[in-house]
């Protein structure tokens, strides 16, 4: 018996091991949202730092200007501290107290005017506008800050120089004995007759000579003036109060006063008087003016009151305060962007209050 054939299987298809098979891989990097956030985190970065950066330069350029505020102003109470010590000063001679019959011309050439002015070692003007005649000579109104003091300050050298090398037209003081009589005296002449000059030592040996110095203290409203007077257009644009001082000496090769600006910054100087009425050498009393002509002769110190101010304005800052300067002065600031201090002292001439305690 024959078996039926089997029916032939279909043919299977080959499958492909999975162990075989390379899956599709996942590329790495940043989507666009993470790159927008990441960009947004740095901006925030660097605007923080740049902040950072801006407000400590701010806090350093306001640092700066204070500082040089004050050493502006200590400067300035300093020259004026130690030329008023030396008021008076006259060498090796005391001259006896003579009253001239009118205050003492600031501006004076002449050494015979200029010797009546010895009693008046210290002498001022209280806040002219403008200012008055002989002053007005050597200081031009322009010049001059209506309503601030004005300071004269008398007193010789204190360096000495022998009469050989006197300079033609220069004010020379010389103190010794008289070579006929052997008194104490002194002689105020010009370097130009040297001949002038004959009193000695005690050794014998001819004595030297010293400088007569006068100075006039005054706020100037520029620093820099590109002409003979003050103007708008100074310090680039932008006038600086500055303290000045006009000094007698030599003008070239003739006898004259130099301008000298000392300490920029100085907006302000206001001047007490103290008083001795009762011949100790202390003052009894503290004046913005000397009542009598023959007070002048009884300043024995100064009250020295300052206002120093930036040279910058600082941004985002009003002053509107109100500064006491003294007896009688008051000033309020206009509202501007200019930081200021006061600074205040009281000085002691020296010589004039040394003698009356002896």
């Amino acid at each position: 018996m024959t078996r039926p054939d089997k029916k032939a299987s279909p043919p299977q298809c080959l499958r492909k091991s999975s162990r075989n098979a390379s899956p599709l891989r996942r590329e790495s990097g940043f989507t666009l949202v993470e790159l927008m956030i990441a960009v947004t985190i740095g901006l925030l970065l660097v605007a923080g730092i740049t902040t950072l950066i801006v407000q400590q330069s701010a806090t350093r350029n306001e640092m700066e200007k204070s500082s040089r505020q004050i050493e502006n102003g200590r400067y300035a109470a300093q020259l004026l501290r130690d030329d008023i010590q030396l008021a008076g000063y006259i060498g090796e001679f005391f001259k006896p107290t003579t009253i001239p019959g009118a205050l003492p011309d600031p501006c004076e050439l002449d050494p015979a005017d200029l010797e009546t002015a010895f009693t008046f070692h210290i002498q001022g003007y209280d806040a002219p506008d403008p200012v008055p005649a002989p002053l007005s000579a050597c200081l031009p109104d322009a010049n001059h800050v209506p309503g601030t003091d004005i300071l004269v300050v008398r007193h010789t050298d204190t360096a000495s120089i022998p009469v050989a090398s006197a300079v033609a037209n220069q004010i020379y003081l010389q103190t010794g004995l008289d070579p006929v009589t052997s008194i104490l005296t002194y002689k105020l002449a010009t370097g130009t007759d040297t001949s002038v000059f004959n009193l000695k030592n005690l050794n014998g040996t001819v004595a030297r000579l010293r400088k007569f110095l006068v100075h006039i203290y005054f706020v100037s409203p520029c620093n820099a003036m590109s002409g003979a007077t003050c103007t708008s257009s100074d310090d680039n644009g932008n006038p600086v109060p500055t303290l000045k001082r006009l000094e007698l000496g030599l003008v070239g090769t003739v006898a004259g006063f130099n301008l000298l600006p000392l300490v920029e910054g100085i907006e302000n100087l206001q001047l007490d008087y103290g008083i001795d009425s009762s011949g100790d050498g202390a003052p009894d009393e503290y004046k913005t003016t000397p009542t009598a002509l023959a007070d002048w002769a009884d300043v024995m110190t100064v009250r020295v009151n300052l206002l120093a101010r930036n040279n910058e304005t600082s941004a985002r800052y009003q002053d509107t305060k109100t500064y006491k300067l003294g007896l009688a002065a008051e000033t309020t600031a206009t509202n501007d962007g200019y930081k200021r201090h006061v600074f205040s002292q009281v000085v002691r001439a020296v010589n004039p209050s040394g003698r009356r305690e002896e």
